[in-house]
């Protein structure tokens, strides 16, 4: 039995992908040397991956400017924007349930002697865009608010906070990882700095991208120095083929965004009604209408969600008990923060599993997990 249900971790590199990669790495492309052909086609080859992200969320391919991860982006972003305008003020903006590569970065800040504020979400996961509206001040320059929350699955009202923040407000950062491939991605038009992951689109590891909106005409202070690669935004080699693959990634994720949600619907729903057909009590987090389906959020009655977890993991069932990037991966599980934040308690935080699902995922995989989890019952009983 094999099914992989991780797809938030990450997500398996799509085939077309995969081909067009091992022809990029056929040959050896520096695009920072510009004297020779082989250096030529590395530039022009992260140009076309540049221009196919850019058109992913309606920005021009010179907004767009390369990073080796989402956590870099992140961390570029925060920091850099902080840094960069501290003479305007020196207050942030954020919501107590951002990924980490956002909460820490502000962590760091605070103890620079910046002030941040983190705006609760709702029972369901939800930050009103009112809650965020009302913290900002006078003297706040960025206000950082993820597009999908990583956790629950659920839906943040960016293009709402968009809008009251207006065109002179502080600058709007958008985590928008989790959104990408799930849900159009429209709603960024007026969001001036977006993160975006390639491995989380069925691209590789390796690659990300932060989109800084010119409109504004405000860069980020650089955090890493080198070469001056991306105009000296981000410093270091682009990796050539990463990027190839993260362009026809975000291209393929935009054309096939209307049949995969439909397929992933159906799928979700029914993993859901598996689990609390076996798990009576069980009750999924997020409310239908604000979170994605592809993050299916589950806490769990009558089984303590490691035994779960150990369960599924032995039968080859790859399924979470909260977000690969917190906490060592070694030890008892943390309760998410985030699941504390809409309200749960710490054993149920504790005995909640995320499930991910994503272009791959067929009615074979879920089964293969509920038939754990009904096993798992039939011996214990």
């Amino acid at each position: 039995m094999s099914a992989y249900l991780d797809n938030i971790s990450t997500t398996p590199i799509d085939p077309m992908v995969r081909d067009l990669m091992f022809q990029v790495m056929a040959k050896p492309h520096n695009p920072h040397v510009s004297y020779h052909p082989f250096g030529a086609k590395g530039a022009e080859i992260i140009e076309v991956a540049r221009g196919q992200v850019a058109a992913a969320v309606g920005a021009k391919a010179g907004e767009v400017f390369w990073t080796p991860s989402a956590t870099a982006a992140n961390n570029l972003a925060v920091q850099g924007i902080a840094f960069g305008r501290q003479k305007k003020g020196r207050h942030i903006v954020t919501t107590a349930i951002e990924h980490p590569s956002v909460l820490e970065p502000c962590r760091s800040l605070k103890a620079a002697g910046f002030e941040v504020d983190y705006v609760a979400p709702d029972r369901f996961g939800v930050v009103s865009a009112e809650s965020v509206l009302n913290a900002v001040r006078d003297d706040t320059i960025l206000v950082s608010v993820m597009a999908v929350n990583n956790v629950i699955g659920s839906i943040q009202p960016v293009q709402e906070i968009a809008a009251g923040l207006g065109k002179k407000g502080p600058l709007l950062h958008c985590d928008a990882v989790q959104a990408a491939g799930k849900i159009p991605l429209d709603f960024l038009a007026d969001v001036d700095l977006i993160t975006l992951s390639s491995h989380k689109v069925y691209g590789p590891l390796g690659a990300a991208a932060l989109v800084v909106r010119s409109k504004r005409g405000i860069l980020p202070r650089p955090i890493v120095v080198g070469g001056g690669q991306e105009e000296g935004i981000w410093a270091g080699t682009v990796n050539v083929p990463a990027v190839a693959g993260f362009g026809l990634a975000m291209e393929l994720a935009s054309a096939n965004l209307e049949g995969e949600s439909s397929k992933i619907s159906a799928l979700a729903s029914e993993l859901e009604r598996g689990i609390k057909e076996a798990l009576p009590g069980s009750f999924r987090n997020g409310r239908a209408g604000t979170r994605v389906d592809h993050i299916v959020s589950m806490t769990v009655q009558g089984v303590s969600g490691e035994t779960l977890i150990a369960a599924l993991g032995r039968a080859g069932v790859a399924a979470s008990v909260g977000s690969a990037c917190s906490g060592t991966g070694s030890g008892p599980a943390q309760p998410s923060y985030a699941l504390l934040a809409i309200g749960l308690t710490r054993q149920q935080a504790r005995s909640t599993l995320r499930f991910g699902l994503g272009r791959f995922t067929t009615l074979d995989d879920i089964n293969a997990a509920l038939h754990v989890i009904n096993n798992l019952l039939f011996i214990s009983k």
